[in-house]
């Protein structure tokens, strides 16, 4: 089918719209659909990552409708049941994000430009882990996704780390976010803490982790080494893992109090 009307729910398909050259097909989007600002800012905006004005969305006249993640899984459920089109997808490991990818290639029939935005990200990744500044210094690492409960960053993030030239042994690629509980932090004693809450960027008070009941006794808070990665780089299975992956080395490899 030719798509012409597409309402993107989904922050990381709106990004790989834009990048595949196809946002004029783009007739509606979240709030949280923001990047690249400049194509998107003038597009009407049907609600936010869980709410959505269905309305408004019958209003556009979508001819396909895209949802990301089991959080929005209900949603597409419902959205189906009413009588729309949709495409869901539900990324847990790199790979799922490249076939993902090469999916909504097929979709907006651009496949050929889906291929080498692939390639392009597995090119860039295999460049960051060539060039990762030592091949045995292996900094352990914690990064919390969500803050009550403390929760551990899953899905793909574990292979960003090990590509950036870091240990993560608190939780396995392809294995959903989860939270962890304090006897298993305090066993791993990470040597790196990074914030990346879903939906804060890099607004976050690192003060609320540092006062953080017994985490003092933790080496990456008593060495002052926790950092905050804006969570758009690391949570959205599009192609800014990149820059994600790249900011990850760059943490990894520095002794700098970063808040």
């Amino acid at each position: 089918m030719n798509y012409k009307r597409i309402v993107s729910c989904s922050p990381a398909h709106s990004e790989i719209i834009c990048l595949l050259g196809r946002q004029d097909l783009i007739v509606g989007r979240t709030a949280y659909c923001n990047f690249p600002k400049d194509l998107l800012s003038e597009k009407p905006v049907v609600g936010s990552w869980i709410k959505l004005d269905n309305d408004l969305i019958e209003d556009l006249k979508p001819d396909l409708i895209i949802t990301n993640n089991i959080v929005q899984e209900k949603i597409a459920k419902n959205l189906k049941e009413g009588g729309f089109n949709v495409y869901h997808s539900d990324p847990l490991k790199l790979e799922d994000i490249y076939l993902d990818i090469l999916e909504i290639g097929n979709i907006l029939n651009e496949k050929i430009r889906a291929q080498n935005l692939v390639d392009e990200i597995k090119l860039q990744l295999e460049q960051i882990k060539i060039n990762k500044p030592s091949k045995v210094f292996k900094p352990k690492v914690y990064i919390e996704e969500w803050h009550d409960p403390p929760t551990v960053s899953g899905n793909w993030v574990p292979e960003l780390v090990e590509i950036a030239g870091g240990d993560y042994g608190l939780i396995k690629s392809g294995k959903r976010s989860m939270p962890i509980s304090i006897d298993k932090l305090f066993e791993y004693n990470p040597e790196k803490i990074i914030i990346s809450w879903c939906g804060f960027g890099e607004k976050v008070d690192t003060i609320q982790v540092l006062n953080r009941s017994g985490w003092d006794l933790l080496d990456a808070i008593k060495n002052k080494q926790i950092f905050v990665l804006d969570d758009n780089l690391l949570n959205r299975p599009g192609p800014r893992i990149v820059e994600g992956t790249r900011k990850l080395q760059e943490i990894f490899f520095s002794k700098v109090y970063v808040k």
